[in-house]
């Protein structure tokens, strides 16, 4: 008896030891650094496509985390929950609703200074240059009255010399993003993901003080309105939006497991996309009451301020001690290799570690379907990532819309507020509603399978350890073509948007007056569906080729959305306004289309392929982590016709 009691405690307390190791373990699986979708229409992928590739790689349970929740579940621990943190008060707790609280409210104020931005360039441009048609209080709206905004905003020296100051604001800061958010994501690894958010809000707080410091003091500072540079270079080398973002779905990741992580992920998008859609016009009126452009930049650092105290005070970390503990052990041991290789080895990984994904990218050989057993190079994945990039390069030329419709119409951040807010609130609904809805109507019905054996609901209670190769896979991959609709679909959206942009971005440089020029760029958000669509036919290309980690897919579109949003689009257009603006300056329009026509061209020529190695009679079956899947009603009756006739 008494042996019997000494083997049941062991057996408890080893259960219990397993299951806080398999919590450390399953939240390795989890890093900042790893890709998540940043950009909202990105985001919108997992509403548009549920059960697509993006969604499953977030969401799809590896077979480590299977076993271990297996191990887990298979011996209940009495008082040990799923994180190993119930002894603990609710505030004390990790929780994705921390984050999902505060994200509208920090969307919000974000996007509340998207448009008083530009107005504030060109006031401290025209300051500048202009020094004699400064009246009173230079950021009030009693400034703008008169004649003195009208003078500023269609001064070309002013647009030209506003458009450079943005151009190297802008760039300096994705520059510097792109190549530290790897490190910081590594980072929030080893000492938590609330450190390092903390540090990226702390960046995005500068950023707020130095447009105040900057706007108020222009005159005294060296370099005048230069000065505006140093805060985005500071926020840069704190990680910035990107860091930010990263950590916030990491830690969201960190909470949930893989049965509810969809639904919370997509929670986040739709409070991105509200916060997104009214800040605009809550800075608006915020101007309007005040009548002083500089209080929406007040209220944004009071809640930078606010946000930042919550990381670094109040929010509870998602990671465990021994965890961090871990990975600092790990990062020592890089390191120590790192420096044994010298300095050149050092700076050739880490470039070569940023432009390494898009080796991805390049021509793969896939079988043909024309009866012959031959494989030909496929560029289909290189031209759609091609294509992908000009288009999100499209993202670059936002402030020198602004400063377009401050030069043609004489909008100042009020009108370009509301503007702003029309066009989030299309978006938002579009992707979240109409999209999905027309998707979900235009999709082929799956075939109808029956089960061989009765299976109980997928629950982490009825997953079985696989005990063989043959029995642990007998399904395609949930982001393969075969398990949710031809990505033929989603490449005919991807081309359809790019002409619904191409089209109203010809009407928008041909609109006379503000009204018809905000009616065609709300058509022009109709758009938005292009990125999520090219997530799943990259996805359905990738694999076409015998591809299956999705991962590094998607960080390569990562590196390209980067580089062309970030970098090359924010130069490229900034350089055609400034040396345009004086004489053409619908110029910007003109490369904007050019830009959607050779992104059209590369999706042209863009195929995707059935899947060669799926029959109708006896389709190949693939890895997965999920009990075997029932053949299909028309396979059952055709092998039992066969057989019935051997027989």
């Amino acid at each position: 008896m008494s042996s019997s009691r000494e083997s049941s405690r062991y057996h408890r307390d080893a259960s219990r030891e397993r299951h806080l190791a398999s919590t450390s373990r399953g939240t390795r699986s989890v890093s900042a650094s790893r890709t998540f979708p940043l950009e909202l229409d990105v985001e919108a992928d997992l509403l548009i496509h549920p059960d697509g590739a993006v969604a499953t790689e977030i969401l799809r349970p590896s077979e480590t985390e299977i076993e271990e929740a297996t191990d887990s579940l298979e011996t209940p621990v009495h008082g040990v929950s799923s994180n190993g943190q119930d002894f603990k008060p609710w505030w004390k707790r990790p929780s994705p609703w921390w984050f999902l609280t505060i994200t509208p409210v920090v969307a919000l104020a974000r996007a509340a200074t998207m448009a008083p931005r530009v107005e504030i360039y060109i006031q401290l441009v025209c300051d500048a240059y202009r020094p004699d048609t400064t009246v009173g209080q230079m950021f009030s709206l009693a400034a703008k009255d008169g004649d003195r905004w009208e003078l500023c905003s269609s001064d070309p020296v002013v647009q030209a010399a506003v458009a450079k100051l943005a151009m190297a604001m802008t760039t300096s800061m994705g520059v510097l993003g792109c190549l530290t958010t790897g490190w910081w994501g590594s980072l929030s690894d080893r000492y938590g993901r609330t450190r390092v958010m903390t540090v990226a809000i702390i960046g995005l707080l500068l950023e707020d003080l130095g447009f105040l410091i900057v706007c108020n003091f222009s005159k005294l500072l060296p370099g005048g309105y230069w000065a505006l540079t140093v805060a985005p270079v500071i926020a840069g080398l704190m990680g910035g939006l990107g860091t930010a973002g990263a950590n916030m779905n990491a830690y969201i990741a960190d909470c949930t497991d893989v049965t509810s992580r969809s639904r919370f992920f997509s929670l986040s998008l739709g409070l991105l996309f509200l916060g997104y859609s009214i800040g605009p016009t809550f800075g608006s009126v915020l101007i309007s009451y005040t009548r002083n452009t500089l209080s929406v930049f007040a209220v944004a650092a009071t809640l930078h301020v606010a946000y930042a105290f919550l990381t670094g005070c109040i929010i509870p970390e998602s990671l465990s001690t021994a965890h961090m503990a871990e990975a600092r052990g790990r990062a020592a041991e890089e390191e120590a290799q790192r420096t044994k290789g010298g300095v050149r080895i050092w700076l050739a990984r880490t470039v070569g570690g940023f432009i390494r994904p898009l080796a991805l990218l390049l021509p793969g050989k896939v079988e043909m379907e024309d009866g012959k057993q031959r494989r030909k190079r496929d560029w289909s994945l290189l031209l759609l990532a091609a294509g992908y990039g000009c288009t999100i390069a499209l993202k670059g030329d936002i402030t020198y819309e602004y400063q377009y419709m401050s030069l043609m119409y004489g909008w100042t951040s009020e009108e370009l507020g509301y503007y702003t807010s029309a066009l989030g609130t299309t978006r938002t609904v579009y992707l979240t509603i109409l999209l999905p809805l027309i998707m979900k109507t235009l999709q082929p019905k799956p075939a109808i399978q029956i089960s061989t054996e009765q299976h109980k609901p997928l629950d982490y209670r009825s997953i079985s350890r696989p005990t063989s190769p043959s029995t642990k896979s007998q399904s395609p991959p949930p982001g393969s073509p075969s398990h949710h609709a031809s990505p033929a679909l989603d490449l005919a959206l991807a081309r359809l948007s790019i002409l619904i942009e191409l089209v109203a971005y010809t009407l928008m440089a041909l609109a006379p007056n503000g009204h018809l020029f905000t009616a065609y760029a709300i058509v022009s958000a109709l758009g938005a569906g292009f990125t999520p669509a090219v997530n799943s036919v990259a996805s359905a290309l990738y694999m076409q080729q015998g591809g299956r980690e999705l991962g590094k897919l998607f960080g390569a579109l990562g590196v390209v959305q980067t580089i062309c949003s970030q970098v090359m689009g924010p130069f490229v257009f900034g350089v055609t306004y400034m040396k345009t603006v004086a004489t053409f300056p619908q110029a910007i329009f003109v490369v904007t289309v050019a830009v959607l026509a050779v992104s059209f061209i590369m999706l042209v020529p863009t195929r995707v392929h059935s899947p060669s190695n799926v029959d109708v009679e006896g389709p190949t079956r693939e890895p997965t982590p999920v009990g075997e899947r029932a053949p299909l009603l028309m396979q059952r009756g055709r092998k039992a016709a066969g057989l019935s006739a051997t027989a």
